[in-house]
């Protein structure tokens, strides 16, 4: 260690007397862990004024009586900062800053242009790295899908199951290296709990656990493309299907719809594969009948293809009142059925599942385990903890309550506003489709609409290739409150009117 200079010795003396503590932001009482933010004072200060290594701490005492905590608290910040390295107990001598507190940094050499390396040229993908949805921002009204809504959040129930799931015998359960299995519990409440709801009885080899719905399309994709095949999506349909499809290789072939979802027969013949939003379709919100889909699993028979059942937004149906899955119905073996169990409660979360033949999970559950083996351990106990108290089921109960509300809000919402628009929404979904009035284009009307601080989603990128489209928008009341739908429409409106006036 170098000798230290004259400024240093100074800086020493000035941090061993505890003074910078009285130039630190207040200690925030409200929300409790006053030995974490005590911990956050001593890094900031370590790093803003660079202290010397080997500098002696304040004492205990000092530290209580500058900050206003108990000496406890202080010994537990103290304690800390010792086990992470940063100071240094010397026995009946007190506490110093360690060397490893002032980590030496490399220059930067590096160099972000294209001109050592034409990184694009050697991309093998085409992606679009620029997010295509709305900036999320603060609002008036947000009409964007599948937000975090906090207000109907279970946030106590979810954080006793969080408790839970970190008690040691549980930590000793999901902390250990299981490969490529999933937290059988959580499995069990899937059979017992979740996937009755819609029909269907499956075997523990027939589920496997994904990051959301949209690891599971991803897996389906990647299995059943392939340049030698066909696969149908709906069209209007989900955006990131069909770019997944892309990344396959395969031919993708748009599928008409009307009112009841999907039209059967000869556009479907030749297809390998077929990828389909039964209920509520995406994003139309058609709910393809019970009939309807009988039909298509005999054709999906007679023509030799695969059914992806893709169940987006069915968990707010009032039980009873949903079709039942096409994975319950007899002859479904060719059905893959992929959910979300997230999607509602909380997008990050990021839990869902796949229902299929064993051989086809058990394919999925390689190419899975190539990516990153299984969706965390903690989130799966505490998610299947969750189901198991209850508490799954009183949310459901509570959410579509809540979702009819709004729904209703909107409905009378657009009737007030927009008379005589052609819009589209079937029970328990909790968007709607709307073909813009008067030739407005939906990407002019979004950012007319959000100058007025409301959001809402052009609805063009629903389109294959987007094929020109720019007539019809999307609105979601997923996480807007009753109260506010009604004056973030009529907001709505005043933007269309300006479009209207500029044509």
């Amino acid at each position: 260690m170098e000798p230290a200079t004259t400024e240093q010795r100074k800086l020493s003396r000035s941090w061993g007397s505890g003074r910078w503590l009285t130039q630190s932001e207040p200690l925030d009482r409200t929300i409790g862990n006053l030995h974490i933010q005590t911990v956050q004072i001593v890094l900031a200060a370590i790093k803003r004024q660079r202290i010397p290594e080997g500098a002696r701490m304040p004492s205990t005492r000092a530290i209580a009586e500058s900050l206003g905590i108990s000496r406890n608290t202080a010994k537990r910040a103290v304690e800390i900062l010792v086990e992470q390295g940063v100071l240094a107990s010397r026995n009946r001598s007190g506490t110093y800053l360690a060397s490893s507190a002032h980590p030496e940094f490399a220059e930067d050499t590096s160099d972000d242009s294209d001109d050592i390396v034409e990184w694009p040229r050697r991309f093998t993908l085409k992606l679009n790295s620029e997010s295509e949805l709305p900036t999320i921002r603060p609002t008036y009204a947000s009409f964007l899908y599948g937000q975090f809504d906090a207000s109907i959040f279970p946030i106590g129930r979810w954080r006793e199951c969080e408790r839970s799931a970190l008690s040691v015998s549980e930590i000793q359960n999901w902390g250990k290296d299981v490969v490529d299995e999933d937290d059988s519990l959580l499995i069990e409440q899937l059979r017992s709990e979740v996937l009755p709801r819609h029909g269907i009885l499956a075997r523990p080899e027939n589920i496997l656990i994904t990051l959301g719905g949209q690891q599971g399309r991803y897996l389906v994709s990647q299995l059943f493309g392939g340049a030698e095949t066909i696969s149908g999506i709906e069209h209007p349909g989900m955006p990131d299907m069909a770019k997944m499809l892309d990344l396959s290789r395969t031919r993708v072939r748009p599928l008409a719809l009307d009112e009841d979802g999907v039209i059967l027969g000869e556009q479907m013949r030749g297809c390998n594969t077929v990828f389909l939003t039964c209920g509520h379709q995406c994003p139309t919100t058609a709910v393809m009948s019970h009939e309807r889909r009988a039909a298509l699993l005999d054709q999906a028979h007679r023509d030799d293809f695969i059914v992806v059942e893709d169940t987006f937004e069915t968990e707010i149906f009032a039980e009873g009142k949903y079709p039942p899955a096409m994975k319950s119905l007899p002859g479904s073996e060719r059905v893959i059925h992929i959910a979300s169990l997230s999607k509602l409660i909380a997008p990050g979360l990021r839990i869902g599942y796949v229902i299929a033949h064993p051989s086809v999970i058990a394919k999925m559950r390689a190419l899975r385990r190539l990516i990153h083996r299984h969706p965390p351990g903690n989130n799966q106990r505490a998610l299947a903890i969750f189901i198991e108290r209850g508490y799954y089921r009183a949310f459901l109960r509570r959410a579509q309550a809540v979702m009819s509300e709004r729904q209703d809000a909107m409905a009378t919402a657009l009737r007030r506003h927009f008379p005589g628009a052609d819009w589209r929404h079937c029970d328990g979904a909790s968007t709607f489709w709307m073909k813009v009035p008067d030739g407005v284009g939906s990407r002019a009307l979004a950012a007319s609409a959000a100058a007025r601080g409301v959001l809402v989603e052009p609805g063009g990128r629903y389109f294959h290739k987007e094929d020109g489209r720019d007539d019809w928008v999307r609105l979601s009341v997923s996480s807007i409150v009753a109260s506010r739908i009604e004056d973030g429409i009529r907001r709505f409106a005043e933007a269309h009117r300006d479009c209207v006036s500029r044509l």
